[in-house]
C-alpha cells in the first residue's frame, strides 16, 4: 500500500524520473584487486589494465605518451552506452576542473572535469549563465558536449553548440586549441564522442545572468500533445512527461522573470519516487493506475530563481534510458506512436517519457546538425530489463529518421548512422587525422565508426 502522498512530493517524484545525476563511481574494488569502473546505473562496467586520475594537463601528456593500446577518458559517468569501457586505459578528468578565465565577451573557460552544476555556479557568481542547459547538472563538461547534452527550448542549442574554444589532446600528447575559425575541425571537437582525444578545456558562450520562471501542471496526455504542439514557439521552454499506460502528462514551461526568488524546497520525492517503481515492478497490473494517479496529486505549481536552479533537478532513482531525436515538425507524431507500442505490448514501465525540443547546430555529429530536433528519451527502472521496452519502440524511432542520444542505448551501426548525419564521413576522416592509430576507438566506437581503425 501507498503511505499518504503530498503534492509537491508526487510532482517532484515524477518529474525526477526522466534524468539522473549523482557523483561518479570510478574506482572500486577491495585492497589488493585491481580498481574497476562502472557507470551510474550499473549497467556498464570494466576492470582497465589502467586507472588514471591526471591533476593537470602535463600530467596527462605524460600518460598518454606512456601508455599503449586503447585509451578512454571519463567524468560524471553518466552515460548508459559503452561509450567509456575499455580493458585498457581509462582517465579521470575530475581533477582538471574549475573556472580557469573569462572575458569581457562573455566567453568562460573551465577545466574540463568540471561537473555541469558547479560551472553554472561559477558562472552566476561572474553574473552569468549559460544559454540553456539540461535538468540533469552533475555531468562533466567534457563529457556533456562529447555527446551533445541538451535541454528543451525549440530556439535554444545543445551544449556541444555554446562551445566557443576546446583544448584537445592526441593521443600521442600533442595538444590542440580551436575555435570556431578552425572550421570543420572545430565543429567535429564539439561533438566528438571522446574520439579525437581527450578535452581538457572548454570555453563556452554565456549571457548576463537571468532567472526563470517555472510552470508545471497535468493534462490529459492527448490535451498536452495538443498544448505542446500549439505552443512550442512561444515559450522560451516547453516539454511534457507523457505516461502512456495512464494516458496522463506533466507538462512544464520556463519563461525570463525579474520577478523575486521562491525557495527551493528539499523534499523526499526520490524515496517516493524509488517505492512506487518498486511497486510497479513487483505489480505490474497497477502500473496504469500509478501513472493515472499523477493527475490526482500534481498540482499548478511555479518557482522562480536563478536560471541554473530552475533547471536543475535532484536525481538519485537509478534506470536506463534510450533517447531518439527526430525531426522536430514528425516529434509528436512519433511520440503517439511510441505511446500506442507501449500500450499495444502491454510493457511495464512506470517511468515516463521526455520529450523535448533543440535548435539546429553546425556541429557534424549532434543530434541536432543541421535540423532542429524534437528528443523522446525513454526509461526502465534499472531492476527491470530494459529489453522489451528498447525493443519495442526503438524501430518507430528509426521510421522517423532518429538520431540516436551518443550517451544513450541504441542498437544502430555505421552503415545507418552514415544515412542520418550528411557529415558522418567528414567527421571520420578529421578523427583519423587527429588518431590517426585508432587509440581512442572501444569496440562501441569500433561499431559505430565502422570497424576499419584498429589500435596499436
Amino acid at each position: 500500500m501507498l503511505p499518504p502522498l503530498s503534492r509537491r512530493a508526487l510532482l517532484k517524484a515524477l518529474l525526477t524520473t526522466t534524468g539522473a545525476a549523482v557523483l561518479p563511481l570510478p574506482a572500486r574494488g577491495r585492497a589488493g584487486q585491481p580498481p574497476s569502473w562502472s557507470n551510474w546505473s550499473g549497467n556498464q562496467s570494466v576492470t582497465p589494465e589502467q586507472l588514471l586520475f591526471p591533476t593537470a594537463e602535463d600530467q596527462l601528456i605524460d600518460l598518454l605518451r606512456q601508455s599503449s593500446g586503447t585509451v578512454r577518458a571519463f567524468g560524471g559517468s553518466h552515460s548508459f552506452s559503452p561509450i567509456v569501457p575499455t580493458d585498457d586505459t581509462l582517465i579521470s578528468l575530475e581533477a582538471i576542473n574549475g573556472l580557469s578565465d573569462q572575458d569581457d565577451n562573455g566567453h568562460l573557460s573551465f577545466g574540463a572535469g568540471t561537473r555541469l552544476g558547479a560551472a553554472a555556479a561559477q558562472a552566476w557568481q561572474a553574473g552569468r549563465s549559460f544559454r540553456n542547459e539540461p535538468d540533469i547538472n552533475l555531468q562533466s563538461l567534457a563529457g556533456a558536449i562529447a555527446t551533445g547534452t541538451h535541454g528543451t527550448g525549440i530556439t535554444l542549442p545543445c551544449l556541444s553548440a555554446q562551445v566557443s574554444a576546446l583544448r584537445v589532446v592526441r593521443p600521442d600528447g600533442e595538444t590542440v586549441s580551436l575555435s570556431a575559425r578552425d572550421g570543420d575541425v572545430f565543429q567535429a571537437a564539439c561533438c566528438g564522442l571522446g574520439a579525437l582525444g581527450v578535452v581538457t578545456r572548454v570555453t563556452l558562450h554565456s549571457e548576463p545572468a537571468y532567472r526563470l520562471r517555472e510552470h508545471t501542471w497535468t493534462l490529459p496526455l492527448d490535451n498536452a500533445i495538443d498544448f505542446v504542439g500549439a505552443n512550442r514557439d512561444r515559450y522560451r521552454n516547453i516539454e511534457f512527461f507523457a505516461f502512456p499506460l495512464g494516458r496522463t502528462a506533466i507538462v512544464k514551461t520556463m519563461e525570463l522573470t525579474d520577478q523575486e526568488d521562491q525557495p527551493l524546497l528539499q523534499d523526499d520525492s526520490n524515496d517516493l519516487l524509488e517505492m512506487v517503481c518498486e511497486l510497479s515492478l513487483r505489480a505490474p497490473w497497477l502500473t496504469a493506475t500509478l501513472q493515472k494517479l499523477v493527475t490526482l496529486f500534481v498540482s499548478d505549481e511555479e518557482r522562480q530563481g536563478p536560471a541554473h536552479q530552475i533547471y536543475a533537478n535532484r536525481r538519485t532513482v537509478r534506470f536506463n534510458e534510450m533517447e531518439y531525436t527526430v525531426p522536430a515538425d514528425d516529434g509528436l507524431d512519433c511520440l503517439r506512436e511510441v505511446c500506442e507500442r507501449i500500450r499495444d505490448q502491454d510493457i511495464n514501465v512506470f517511468f515516463p517519457i521526455e520529450y523535448r525540443y533543440t535548435a539546429a547546430d553546425d556541429t557534424l555529429l549532434s543530434m541536432f546538425s543541421e535540423r532542429a530536433g524534437a528528443s523522446i528519451s525513454v526509461h526502465q527502472y534499472y531492476k527491470q530489463d530494459h529489453r522489451p521496452l528498447f525493443d519495442a519502440v526503438e524501430p518507430v524511432f528509426h521510421r522517423y529518421a532518429g538520431r540516436p542520444h551518443w550517451g544513450k542505448l541504441h542498437s544502430l551501426g555505421a552503415d545507418q548512422l552514415r544515412r542520418l548525419y550528411p557529415r558522418f564521413d567528414d567527421f571520420l576522416a578529421l578523427r583519423r587525422h587527429f588518431d590517426p592509430k585508432g587509440r581512442m576507438l572501444n569496440p562501441y566506437l569500433h561499431r559505430i565508426f565502422g570497424g576499419t581503425e584498429k589500435p596499436v
